[in-house]
């Protein structure tokens, strides 16, 4: 990410971590621990605007969370929307259907309908199949990781001999 853009972005990649930790009930000493760095490396990290995509696909895995979300998620923006937004405006929207018949929608009733059509539980599934790869990734890795350091001592025995 060029530092133009980040000068003109609201994205902080780094509060991105910060917030996905947190949620996750973790302290910087967990998280930490989780991807083998110390907890003044993630304090660092959760103070960069832009954090290098290796540590955050690390912290992504140790987080269970998305990469694309500690990379491009924008507490900024969502904020605007946020506020933008009120209950209590019930501005009559019209459109035409296919069939040429002319629908009145409040906009309270418009945004119901996109949410409602949302397919939130096909999301969901596939998120939680997503997790699940990478869990078992991860699991692979740390036998491997294993299995090397065992490989490794039996090496260094051989070469005493």
């Amino acid at each position: 990410m060029s530092e133009e853009v980040i000068k003109n972005s609201t994205k902080h990649q780094g509060r991105n971590v910060r917030f996905s930790r947190e949620f996750r009930g973790l302290s910087q000493f967990d998280l930490a621990d989780k991807i083998n760095k110390h907890q003044s490396d993630i304090s660092r990290i959760e103070n960069q605007q832009a954090v290098d995509d290796e540590i955050l696909d690390q912290i992504a895995l140790a987080l269970e969370v998305s990469a694309d979300f500690l990379k491009n998620f924008d507490f900024g923006e969502t904020a605007k929307t946020f506020n933008n937004y009120s209950a209590d405006t019930h501005t009559n929207t019209f459109s035409e259907n296919s069939n040429g018949t002319v629908n009145q929608q409040t906009q309270g009733e418009q945004e119901n309908n996109i949410i409602n059509n949302f397919p939130l539980d096909d999301y969901k599934e596939l998120t939680e199949k997503f997790l699940d790869m990478q869990r078992k990734l991860l699991t692979e890795k740390s036998k491997m990781e294993v299995e090397n350091a065992l490989l490794k001592e039996q090496i260094e025995l051989l070469k005493k001999k």
